[in-house]
């Protein structure tokens, strides 16, 4: 049976058309409220758990981690070999007589775990054995985050991230903020330039807010992992998955998968359909009535329904449940519509999943998103599905996910 602070629609207000949820997520009269309720002992006080005020500040010191430098930085150095490589790794193995054959779901996690840490200031994720001890623990945040959702057992699934919390911060979290403490007294006290001070979430972090205590700052960086890897992992199978479904009856734009606007247009209509959670939570924190007429009440509990506001006909067309990357949209409307919400509380890891620009990018540098540097890699190799082996969906969780 589901614990009581699972999502339950009974007790939720189902918002689901496009128009209604845009202005629901753009309004400060709803503030966020999934982090409040089963993930709140370990997302608690986080980034996308704050209000109006508290929020804008503390996105705009974090937000510098996402520039367009960085991001060609993180795709290019770091997302990119580490592909190839294990594409390769794997083709290697097929030579020697095994299948060749590759878990997307996790080659994207050990590849986004590699950017995730540089990104939030973890030290020593290099080698694979640290990388798969970051993975295994990564994926606990993961679960957590998404506890709300799960069909039963959201309690044991936070306890097991806790657990895994007691892990990080003593394998990763606490060696990698003793490190940037003492950079930046070194720094403080003149003895070193900024040149050698660390470009990354926890300096940033250390720097701009001398109150924080360890805990915050490990909760702020497990946000930052489970956003910027976990969501995107569960992303990638069903951006291949629709692609290659797409190339069956369409062979012609096969040819196209080399075309990066072409690929993130892919990437961001299957993100369209499969959005990494059903709906975003909010609370309104007054009487409010949107344009559309409809009226909520102070403190209702509002779920707005990615999985139906992302079909809406009204805005996608009348094959709106269709995946098609060559939808045509309005210029207001961008081509995974709500899948990273909308307004100031927006997913700050969306450049990281689709790069800059909308489906139009002029230069092979520039930062098109990991999933589609995914797609760009896999298609060297001419991938397929295994007949004998399918994809199989979850069926512990109300996400759609493999």
């Amino acid at each position: 049976m589901a614990q009581p602070d699972a999502v339950d629609r009974s007790e939720m207000t189902w918002v689901t058309t496009y128009a209604e949820v845009d202005h629901l997520l753009k309004s400060p009269a709803f503030v966020p409220s999934l982090h409040l309720r089963s993930s709140a002992p370990l997302l608690e006080h986080t980034l996308m758990t704050l209000d109006v005020d508290d929020h804008l500040a503390r996105r705009r010191t974090e937000v510098v981690m996402f520039s367009r430098a960085q991001l060609s930085e993180y795709e290019l150095h770091i997302v990119a070999p580490t592909l190839r490589a294990s594409l390769e790794h794997a083709l290697t193995a097929a030579a020697a007589g095994a299948a060749a054959k590759v878990d997307i779901l996790r080659l994207m996690r050990h590849a986004l775990l590699r950017v995730t840490a540089r990104i939030v200031g973890l030290d020593d994720v290099d080698s694979p054995a640290r990388a798969e001890e970051l993975r295994v623990l990564a994926e606990a945040f993961g679960e957590a985050a998404s506890a709300e959702w799960a069909r039963e057992g959201q309690a044991e699934i936070v306890a097991r991230s806790l657990r895994a919390r007691e892990r990080f911060d003593a394998e990763f979290f606490l060696p990698s903020l003793q490190r940037r403490t003492a950079i930046l007294a070194e720094q403080r006290a003149g003895r070193i330039g900024t040149e050698t001070v660390p470009n990354d979430l926890l300096t940033i972090l250390l720097s701009a807010h001398d109150g924080w205590d360890a805990d915050l700052l490990a909760r702020e960086i497990i946000f930052f992992i489970v956003a910027s890897s976990s969501t995107t992992t569960h992303s990638a199978p069903h951006v291949l998955h629709d692609l290659l479904t797409w190339f069956e009856n369409h062979p012609g734009d096969r040819a196209r998968c080399g075309e990066l606007s072409f690929l993130q247009r892919a990437v961001s209509e299957s993100l369209r359909l499969h959005p990494t959670v059903p709906a975003l939570l909010r609370m309104a924190r007054e009487d409010v009535t949107l344009p559309s007429g409809r009226s909520f009440v102070k403190g209702e509990h509002i779920a707005c329904d990615l999985s139906s506001s992302n079909l809406d006909p009204d805005v996608f067309g009348p094959t709106a449940h269709v995946y098609d990357p060559h939808r045509e949209l309005t210029r207001r409307v961008p081509f995974y519509g709500q899948a990273f919400g909308a307004g100031p509380h927006t997913c700050l890891g969306r450049p990281v999943a689709v790069g800059a620009g909308n489906g139009s990018i002029g230069r092979p540098d520039a930062p098109a998103g990991v999933l589609v540097r995914l797609l760009e890699e896999l298609f060297r190799f001419d991938p397929r599905l295994d007949p004998l082996d399918p994809p199989v969906l979850r069926d512990d969780t109300a996400a759609v996910r493999y």
